[in-house]
Parts: structure tokens; C-alpha cells; sequence
């Protein structure tokens, strides 16, 4: 991949796996592109999260921040094709040298489709890890590999090299409930990338760990994206995050009327 043995990242050394794409994907191509996207609901106050426009490019990183309650979940859901938006001008994923029409697909209640296309190309990181308790660690691993049809040799050498470089090697026959947070998250990453995905969501990652394990969390997330050449967008409350990380901050502004109804507005200033 023409790429150095090594990273620095925060407080440890990374070691770059071995690990080959050639799918054809190309930096700087457009990945999501929305246009005045909607969703609202009634969950006690009267939320509506509006998406007016948003274009994220294949390698990039996006930090979505916000306050909490903001709907930076929401939004992350959305992405992932979990929650159905109300209406959209226009909501595409590009793939395979294709546009996908999510909005069109949620329209026909093409469901079994969008989960393909979330099982292909997306990879999903949450606050808690959510790992699978009656798994081993490199079962958890290689869970989203062997879905993706990675051969077993394949993926064996895939979690191998990505614990080598999360290092958490020492951790593969493990269950989760042994491990640290910290350490749960690590694998949470190992999963997540493990299937090479073009995109990774990740929902506030590092919410539940101190500042430290945050920042090496962080830094790890952020090489495993590099390593893959994966589009990473996460959710986070903590905006210094966009800045120590270089990712690119995208905020969810809020208006509360005096009826208590709130209106959350992503709008990218960036022109891509």
C-alpha cells in the first residue's frame, strides 16, 4: 500500500496491517450526498432534525457535533439507513460507480436492500462497543468479515494483523466482559474495519472513557480509518475533538421556539 511500518499516535506505536483493497475506491469521490433531508417526531416535545445539505467524500473524516439531545445520533442513523427520513429532495450514497437513491429505496419500503447495502459498505462503532458477550474477542473480529464474505484464511490474517496493530493481541480469547472499556472499544474498531468498509460510523466512541484512553482511542480510530481508506464519520458533544484530530467539524444548530418545539439544522458551509 506504499505506506510506512509504523504510526505515532497518542501515548503508543501503531503497527499498520497488512491489508490489501482493491475494490476501486478513490480518494476525494463523493460518498453521501443530501439536499434538504427531514425527519421529525413527537416523543413528548416536538423535534424535527432538517438536513439541508451535506456532502462527505471518500476519505474524509467528519466530526457531526452538537449538544447532547441535538440528534447527532439521529443523524448518524440516518447515514446508516436505520432511521427512515420523512422526505428528502435528494439523499444519495455513492457506490460501485453508482448513485444509490436511499430516498427513492426508503420510498418503496426496499428494506431487505438497505440492509445489504449497510452489510456491504458500512461499518458501525457504538458508544458501549456492543460486542456479542458470548464471543471471543477475535470472534467479534471477524464476525463482520465472514458476513462480508471474506474467506476464513483471509480473515484470520485481516484480525490477526488489526489486533497486532490495536493491540490487543493478548486479548483474542477473551470475552468482552473481561476487558476494560478501553479495551472493549479497541475491539469495537477491530470489527468495525475488519471488513474493509468504505464508510465507519461511529456513535461518541470515546463518551465513556476518561481523557487519556479517549485521546489513544481517538488516534487509533483514526489510523484504522486511514489504513482502509474508509470514510469516518462520528458523532461527538466534544468539538475539541474536530481540531486535536483534524477531522472536519460539521455542527447541528439548534432553535427551540417558545412552544418548546426544537429544529435541528445541519447545513455544510463547505463547498465540495
Amino acid at each position: 500500500m506504499g505506506v510506512p511500518n509504523t504510526l505515532e499516535g497518542a501515548a503508543m506505536t501503531f503497527i499498520k496491517p497488512d491489508i490489501h483493497l482493491g475494490d476501486g475506491r478513490r480518494e476525494n469521490e463523493i460518498v453521501y450526498s443530501i439536499n434538504n433531508l427531514e425527519l421529525a417526531r413527537s416523543d413528548g416535545a416536538a423535534y424535527r432534525l432538517c438536513i439541508e445539505r451535506l456532502s462527505i467524500r471518500q476519505g474524509e473524516k467528519i466530526a457531526i457535533t452538537g449538544r447532547s439531545g441535538s440528534g447527532k445520533s439521529t443523524a448518524l442513523d440516518i447515514l446508516g439507513m436505520v432511521l427512515r427520513p420523512d422526505s428528502a429532495n435528494s439523499f444519495l450514497l455513492h457506490v460501485a460507480d453508482e448513485a444509490v437513491d436511499l430516498a427513492e429505496a426508503w420510498r418503496q419500503k426496499r428494506v431487505d436492500y438497505l440492509a445489504d447495502l449497510r452489510r456491504t459498505y458500512i461499518g458501525y462503532i457504538l458508544q458501549t462497543g456492543g460486542l456479542l458477550p458470548f464471543l471471543t474477542v477475535e470472534e467479534n473480529m471477524s464476525l463482520t468479515a465472514q458476513l462480508g464474505g471474506m474467506s476464513a484464511v483471509e480473515t484470520k490474517k485481516t484480525v490477526n494483523s488489526l489486533a497486532e496493530m490495536l493491540g490487543i493481541q493478548r486479548l483474542l480469547a477473551s470475552r468482552p466482559a473481561t476487558l476494560s472499556v478501553g479495551e472493549r472499544q479497541r475491539v469495537a474498531i477491530g470489527r468495525a474495519i475488519a471488513a474493509r468498509p468504505r464508510i465507519i460510523l461511529a456513535d461518541e466512541p470515546t463518551a465513556a472513557l476518561d481523557p487519556c484512553n479517549a485521546s489513544i482511542v481517538m488516534s487509533m480510530l483514526v489510523e484504522a480509518a486511514d489504513t482502509v481508506g474508509s470514510t469516518l464519520i462520528l458523532v461527538t458533544h466534544d468539538s475539541g475533538f474536530a481540531d486535536e484530530f483534524s477531522l472536519r467539524a460539521v455542527p447541528i444548530a439548534i432553535h427551540e421556539n417558545s412552544a418548546g418545539a426544537v429544529t435541528a439544522t445541519v447545513h455544510d458551509k463547505e463547498e465540495r
